[in-house]
């Protein structure tokens, strides 16, 4: 076990009993206070937690209206042992506020050998989880552990699916609606002075689309396609050019993200799948201030076998004894890790930041480390790039040298 698991354990210990006895002695002890308005053998009803920690400069409330718990006996078809069901979750800290609907965790009775999981000895599924983080340089340390591993994910991972992504950025003053046009703008079909467009093969689509038919193929200057979806794009497609940049227009850059149906895996055994995500990112130069907010639906976090563990499935007898074998190794593991033992699923997570820099982000960080490491392992000198680039973008290039062969008449 390493040194920070056990001073994690040993604090953890501490703070579990004073919260039991500031209960039971019905005061607070040690900056640690635990109330409970009703507690029987099946559950507890009414709790409230409050704590402070690093001298105080870190206050936390924890309120949930119920946690329950069922044992049950483990069968071969559903090997559950426990059930935890906690309602009504909210945690108010000086860094940012999480709550959450209902959390549900499932303990499984040696889940590889019943076939359950690929591992894990636990199930977790959340309802409805959000989260508000007041400053992103004062981000809480699981949230940040938590986008280094999706943000990691997405950068060096293994994309088995993705239905849709697209990326979006706008600039106030130059990307407003049709209501907030200014009254100058001129629209550029107006400009069009023939009457009768000079049809071009540039006009024809490429690929499957084709045009609706030759005598109405033309409208407005504008050819009509059998896809709706080409043909309303075409339409609207100088809907968004407007002139300069107003006064009354705040200095601001919107960046978002769409994604659904992603597949990934980060090939370390685990496999995130999403099944929704919208994020943007806004960052108001003039009143120097940004935010961020992402909402995902149907987030799995599960783990999966190996390529080789896939190779032949084990016999039962075999399983078993690998199962007993293995299990003082899966308690170490998930003493230091408890995360690896676990399958997680969330219906619904919104994330907002009130308050974000752009240095902050975590895309940034790992996208430009990611490029330094790739032009390192290539032997590119890195202080050369920009500068080949620009060469490369304005220098003249020579003629090239022309070339004679042999077979060519150089006299008549």
């Amino acid at each position: 076990m390493s040194d920070s698991s056990l001073v994690f354990a040993s604090r953890l210990c501490l703070f579990i009993c004073l919260a039991f006895w500031s209960y039971i002695l019905d005061r607070p002890l040690g900056g640690q206070r635990l109330r409970i308005r009703r507690l029987s053998a099946s559950g507890a009803h009414g709790i409230r937690y409050e704590g402070a920690l690093y001298n105080k400069s870190y206050a936390f409330t924890y309120t949930a209206s119920s946690i329950t718990w069922r044992l049950h006996l483990p069968r071969r078809d559903d090997p559950r042992w426990l059930t935890v069901t906690v309602n009504d979750v909210l945690y108010i800290s000086s860094t940012g506020d999480i709550s959450t609907s209902k959390l549900e965790t499932i303990l499984w009775f040696f889940p590889v050998l019943f076939r359950f999981t690929s591992g894990p000895w636990a199930n977790v599924t959340i309802d409805g989880l959000r989260i508000r983080v007041h400053k992103s340089t004062a981000t809480p340390y699981w949230i940040q552990r938590l986008r280094e591993n999706l943000v990691g994910t997405f950068l060096t991972g293994e994309f088995l699916r993705a239905d849709v992504f697209r990326t979006a950025i706008r600039f106030a003053g130059f990307s407003e609606h049709e209501e907030n046009k200014p009254a100058a703008y001129t629209d550029p079909k107006a400009k069009l002075s023939p009457e009768e467009p000079i049809a071009s093969d540039e006009d024809e689509p490429c690929g499957c689309c084709s045009p609706a038919s030759r005598t109405n193929s033309k409208s407005n200057g504008y050819t009509t396609y059998t896809h709706q979806e080409e043909a309303d794009a075409l339409a609207h497609a100088d809907e968004n050019k407007t002139g300069p940049l107003r006064a009354i227009d705040d200095d601001e850059l919107r960046f978002s993200v769409i994604a659904r149906g992603v597949h990934i895996n980060n090939m370390e055994g685990r496999m995130y799948t999403f099944g929704r995500i919208d994020s943007q990112m806004r960052r108001n130069w003039a009143k120097d201030r940004g935010s961020f907010a992402m909402v995902a639906e149907e987030c799995r976090w599960v783990h999966v076998h190996f390529p080789f563990e896939r190779v032949a499935p084990r016999a039962w007898l075999t399983q078993l004894v690998s199962s007993l074998w293995h299990f003082p190794i899966d308690l170490v593991r998930t003493f230091n890790n408890p995360a690896s033992s676990v399958n997680l699923y969330v219906t619904r997570v919104d994330v907002t930041f009130d308050s974000f820099r752009l240095r902050d982000a975590e895309l940034v960080r790992q996208g430009f480390a990611l490029v330094r490491e790739k032009a390192i392992t290539s032997k590119i000198d890195w202080s050369d790039v920009f500068f080949d680039a620009l060469l490369d973008a304005f220098a003249t290039r020579p003629a090239p040298p022309v070339r004679f062969h042999k077979t060519d008449r150089l006299y008549d």
